[in-house]
This record gives C-alpha cells, structure tokens and sequence, in this order.
C-alpha cells in the first residue's frame, strides 16, 4: 500500500520523503551502531559507520539487498545475487531448478555469509571497493531501492543467457562478445545452458518480478530474449523491462518489440562521442547509426515515461571525455553512470602511469557542472564518485611494494594444474572451458610440464588477463615459444 502511494507522489515529495526517511535511520542508527558493528564482524567498524552513512535510505538491515531480492543468470550457467558474485561455488542451472536455488542452493550460503557482512569469499569485488571508502561506486547501490520488498521471490531477474554481438570492443572478451569468441572459441557463442526447462520454471517467478534485466552480447540480438518478453507481456505486463545496447542494433523487430512494451528502460553502453575514438573503442560499430538509435530510444522513453542512461566505461582511450559524457547526459536530460573498469590493465585507469592520474583527476576536479534537477544532480554525483574511485588508486600507488615475482613452494605439475583450474573456477568460471581447451592443446609438447609450471607461476592478473584476451591458437603459440 505504501509502495502503490510513494509511486504516485511527485518526484520533490519522493525525494523529501526519502531524506526524512534517511535521517531518521541515521539518528536511530546512532543509538544501535554498536550493536551492529557487533554484529558484522566482516567489515571494520570506521568502514562500516562510513557505508551506512553513505547508504540512500540510512542504515538498514542487510548489508547488501541482492542475495535477498535478485538473481542474475550466468552465459556460464551459473546463477548468483549479481554479476559480480558467481564463482566455482554458485549453482548451476544443469544441476538445479531455479525454485532450488532462490530458496536454498548457492543463495542460502551467501544470506549466512552476509548475516555477519563476510563479503570475503563471494563479495570480494565490493569488499575492495567498501575498503576503499569510493561507497558511490558499490554495486551494492543498486539493489537499495528494493530493500522494503515484502515478496519470498526474487523481485530483480538479470539475465545474460549469450553473449551473440555485433560489435568487438576493445575492453571486452569472448565471454561478453560472440564477435571477439569468433572461430578460436568454437563451441562458445551463444546460449549454452538455458533450454527449454529453463523457460517452463521462469513462468512460476515472473508474476513477482518488479524489473527483469536484459544484457549480452546484445539483447536485441538474443533469441531468447524475444521468448522472455512475450512471457512478460503475458504473465506481468506492469513488470520494468530493462534492455543494455550498444545501439547498434535498430530492425522492424526490435521496433515491434517497443510498440508492443510500454515499460521499457534502456541503458545504452557509449564509450566516446567523437567518431574516430568511438569506432575505435567499439570496434564494427557506427557512431551515426548509434546517435540516431539512441534518438529513437530517447523518444519511447519520453512517450512512455520510461528512463534512459548511459553507461561509460572510464578507460585510458577515453578519460579526456568524461566531463562530455555528463554534459551530453544533461542536455538530454538523463542520468550517465560510470562502470569500475579494472581490465584489461592497459585500458584501466588503475594501472595507469601516477603522474598522468594526477593529472586526469586535476583536471576533472575543475569540472563544475549544474544542479538543477534531479537528473543533473546525479550526474555530478556520479562525477564526483568517479574521481573519489581514481583517487583511491592514485594513493594505492604510494602504498605497493616493489614488484617482485612470488616465490611459491615446490609442487608436483599435477598439484600445479590443479591450483590453476580452482583459480579459474573460482575468478573466472566463464574462462573454464577455455581453460582446458589449453591444456589440452600443450598436452603433446615435450615440454609439457615444464610449460605447466611456467603458467602456475605467472602472476594471477596477468594469467586472467591473457586467458580473455587471447585467442586458444595465440594462447598455444606462446606456450610452445617457452623454453627451458
């Protein structure tokens, strides 16, 4: 009944009522922290006081919403809270019906795990980032506003079924790109695990969905997607429906789709506004083509009071147009959002040379930007964030050791391979196949195990990043020039 009045309120009332909803939090919050701090003894008590303070609507129960309110389904099969938290020990849509594994399976671990905010084992990629004080740029953020859900479903279903594209971006990988997996990778493009059982159960929860998610690859460009959205329009028709483009993709279908949805949200990846970097960056792509999709997208969502955001990946290639990005985002009167961009190394920020950070963030802290509106005022949120993000890896800098090769104790090959494959499995459970597919590959040298040996010592970052962005006949030739 609250929900039904709120969703009704002009948007300065909503806005007024979630200040004063916060502030009571936040003074209740005062009386009780240390009963809390108590309680999540995952995360450090200055961090935590800092997160909740931080929070949209104050302190609240969980320290993340997701195990409790969504599940996102893997191109790999696994399915998890969100995209960042599947890993060897998610379970997987082979070996589990969705009833099963929303209301026990991987999801009930992940509930125990948070109940004392343990975020070690599952929720690393936000634990570094809560650690970090950059609290804006949580994934956690996301998943706030369904906090006061009532429902024993998942109120949030995100799905990446296949990763079929048209486009090869230049930060992406096989596992996100059908065009980048190309005829190195046979065998895994497309939707691999999610077959006609899978559709039949799905019929039991979209009745309870608020928001289904839609990325890729590209959404449009995904036949299963079409079969989701028609169960949509029968089963839940008030159900969100939100679709991640790189408007690129603009056919008679996708238009009959839109005439046919009226809820429809787009979040629209972009990574340059001038041409020659944009085609660059987002390789196949067509820079007028995209503008004039983005255009069309604008006018559904103006039509149908639906949203439209853009979504940047900061990147060394792009870092002189962020404050673009938010000025395109204001003159269309939408929101831009910025991704945390950690590969691969030599297009993250992270990694990037200190004194040209110190510059890139000199530079961005001049930027003022107005705030005016609701949607402006995010954008220059959303700015500031990303300048807290890239200020925290310019202090990192001062704090690393000298880089040194790990010395690791003495193994068998055997017990070698068996720590790459759980490494995988645990970081990268996409890359498993192809993982093998290597091994397999070198298993005839004579130098095999001497090639084994060399792999287990490389170091992690460095072996992921060369196990996404090379091709299985790159990946061979390389082993087989490793000599003794």
């Amino acid at each position: 009944m609250l929900n039904k009045v709120y969703n009704i309120l002009p948007g300065f009332v909503q806005n007024l009522a979630i200040e004063i909803h916060r502030d009571l939090r936040l003074f209740a919050y005062e009386f009780l922290k240390a009963e809390k701090s108590a309680k999540c003894s995952g995360i450090s008590k200055n961090v935590l006081e800092g997160f909740n303070r931080s929070r949209r609507y104050g302190p609240l129960k969980h320290v993340c919403y997701a195990p409790y309110t969504s599940m996102f389904f893997s191109r790999s099969g696994l399915v998890s809270p969100c995209y960042a938290s599947y890993n060897s020990e998610s379970s997987h849509m082979s070996q589990h019906s969705i009833r099963e594994i929303w209301f026990n399976g991987s999801f009930r671990k992940i509930r125990e795990e948070h109940s004392t905010c343990n975020l070690s084992s599952t929720c690393k990629f936000c634990k570094d980032i809560m650690e970090s004080g950059s609290y804006g740029s949580l994934l956690i953020n996301k998943y706030e506003h369904y906090a006061f859900s009532k429902s024993e479903y998942p109120v949030i279903m995100e799905f990446e079924l296949s990763n079929t594209c048209n486009l090869s971006c230049i930060m992406c990988d096989s596992n996100l790109s059908s065009g980048i997996a190309g005829a190195d990778c046979a065998g895994t493009s497309g939707n691999q695990h999610y077959k006609s059982r899978f559709f039949d159960e799905l019929r039991e929860f979209i009745p309870y969905l608020q928001l289904a998610e839609f990325t890729g690859g590209d959404p449009f460009m995904i036949e299963e997607y079409y079969k989701i959205w028609e169960m949509i329009s029968v089963l839940n028709p008030a159900c969100n429906i939100l679709v991640t483009t790189n408007a690129n993709t603009m056919n008679p279908r996708v238009e009959r789709f839109m005439d046919s949805h009226k809820k429809i949200s787009f979040n629209i990846s972009i990574d340059s506004l001038q041409k020659e970097n944009y085609e660059k960056i987002r390789r196949n792509g067509n820079f007028e083509f995209a503008l004039n999709n983005i255009e069309k997208f604008l006018n559904y969502s103006r039509k149908n009071k639906t949203q439209v955001n853009i979504l940047v990946c900061p990147m060394t290639v792009n870092r002189n147009e962020f404050a673009d990005f938010v000025n395109f985002a204001n003159e269309k009167q939408i929101c831009v959002y910025f991704h945390t961009v950690i590969k691969p190394k030599n297009l993250s920020l992270k990694y990037f040379d200190k004194n040209e950070l110190g510059k890139l963030i000199a530079d961005m802290e001049k930027q003022k930007f107005p705030a005016r509106t609701k949607n402006e005022k995010i954008n220059s949120r959303n700015f500031s964030n990303l300048i807290e993000l890239l200020k925290t890896w310019y202090d990192d800098k001062d704090s690393e050791p000298e880089a040194i090769e790990s010395q690791k104790p003495e193994i068998s090959t055997e017990e070698a391979e068996k720590i790459l494959r759980d490494k995988v499995l645990t970081h990268s459970p996409h890359l498993a196949d192809k993982f093998d597919e290597l091994l397999s590959g070198i298993c005839d040298f004579e130098n095999a195990d001497y090639v084994k040996m060399r792999l287990f010592n490389v170091k992690d970052d460095e072996f992921f990043e060369y196990l996404a962005d090379k091709s299985i006949s790159d990946l061979i030739e390389i082993c087989r020039g490793l000599k003794k």
